[in-house]
């Protein structure tokens, strides 16, 4: 099952973003003007994607909670390649520190 959203900049461009199969995103849109950095690209007016983000920060819909790992050029527009983390296999143990925990108390 593909899931696709949209995304409208401030200047009214629309880009859409096509989760594929290999939990790859297939962005389509203009490109044209984009900034692009050792870990990030940016279009003027949007999206602003790094490396690292999640992708659910700047895209509503459902199943986009991937973090980014990283671009590649295709015919048809940008690849995100992407990693699925599932909260349960974050580890959350620090916020259980007693010390930090007291000290905000």
């Amino acid at each position: 099952m593909k899931r696709v959203t949209e995304y409208l900049n401030r200047y009214g461009d629309t880009y859409r973003f096509t989760r594929q199969k290999d939990d790859s995103v297939l962005v389509e849109g203009d490109f044209d003007y984009m900034k692009v950095g050792g870990d990030f690209i940016d279009t003027p007016g949007g999206p602003f994607l790094k490396i690292g983000q999640q992708l659910s920060e700047v895209v509503n819909g459902d199943g986009f909670d991937l973090t980014i790992e990283g671009f590649t050029n295709s015919e048809n527009g940008i690849i995100i390649q992407t990693i699925f983390r599932d909260i349960d296999q974050v580890d959350l143990n620090h916020l259980m520190d007693n010390d930090v925990i007291e000290d905000i108390i």
